[in-house]
């Protein structure tokens, strides 16, 4: 198999494995979701601990801890929004409010990061958020609750991108990896306590399956990207649609709409070519 087809795949278990996740929040209804995070990040850094302890003391080593605090306070909350909007709307539509992200991260980089954002880049960035206005139709169907905190966690998801950008100039990927784990640990233990509930034995499959495929999205993206082009693995990305429509509908009895189609369609492909534009910019 080539490259670019490893890539592929790597990509789309991470979108199943993301879908899997989901699946697993709605299986917990009778927790929180501070909880729910919090149990996640314990599970996570237990199944990242072997890798951390063989790569020695320079995981540990950096001069910019600031930064790692920043960015992690960005992917905590992210992590809040997606989790509770997720119990508020349907799986496709997670899905695909979620494409909006690397328009979300164009954006952010431009004015905090002094990125350029040319005629053609602006154009996508314009037409994926017209997506999103197709799907949330607004003053033609009411505004859900959900599909508000879904893109405001796309919103923060991309504000931790973009500080990821600056941390990489200077640390390499195990150590950020490090610091996001231990940190959000620590950011999502002081919440949890406040709405603490013993797991019951019958939720524990859900529960260990949170922390799974919390760490299986993060080892197939990182996987891929190693395989294949980001230009060309992202387009794979687009399977969680599908999967989120599939078992949305099979275990929910969730809907799949036109207009969620069609925005999702422009969505990703605004979204896929700023990501291209972008991967073409770099050296």
């Amino acid at each position: 198999m080539s490259s670019a087809a490893k890539g592929a795949w790597w990509m789309i278990a991470a979108a199943a494995a993301l879908t899997a996740m989901a699946i697993c929040i709605r299986y917990l209804p009778a927790y929180s979701v501070l909880l729910m995070i919090f149990l996640r990040n314990v599970i996570n850094l237990g199944l990242m601990a072997p890798s951390v302890l063989k790569q020695g003391k320079s995981v540990y080593k950096t001069e910019r801890l600031g930064m790692h605090a920043l960015r992690n306070v960005f992917l905590y909350s992210g992590n809040v929004a997606w989790f509770y909007g997720v119990t508020l709307i349907a799986l496709a539509d997670v899905a695909t409010l979620q494409f909006t992200s690397p328009l979300f991260t164009a954006l952010i980089a431009a004015v905090f990061l002094g990125e350029r954002i040319g005629g053609h880049r602006m154009v996508a960035i314009l037409v994926g958020f017209a997506g999103a206005v197709i799907i949330i139709r607004p003053g033609m169907v009411p505004i859900e609750t959900g599909t508000l905190v879904i893109l405001l966690a796309a919103f923060l998801y991309s504000a931790a991108h973009v500080v990821t950008k600056r941390l990489s100039d200077t640390e390499s990927g195990s150590t950020v990896v490090f610091y996001m784990s231990v940190t959000i640990l620590v950011y999502s233990a002081i919440p949890a306590f406040f709405v603490w509930k013993t797991p019951e034995l019958a939720d524990l499959p859900a529960i260990i399956g949170l922390g799974v495929t919390g760490y299986a999205t993060h080892y197939c993206i990182t996987r891929s990207l190693a395989e294949g082009d980001a230009s060309f693995v992202i387009a794979f990305d687009f399977m969680r649609l599908p999967f989120s429509a599939i078992l949305g509908w099979m275990l929910f009895r969730e809907v799949l709409d036109f207009w969620t189609c069609f925005g999702a369609l422009i969505i990703f492909a605004a979204g896929y070519y700023t990501t291209v534009r972008e991967a073409k910019a770099e050296p």
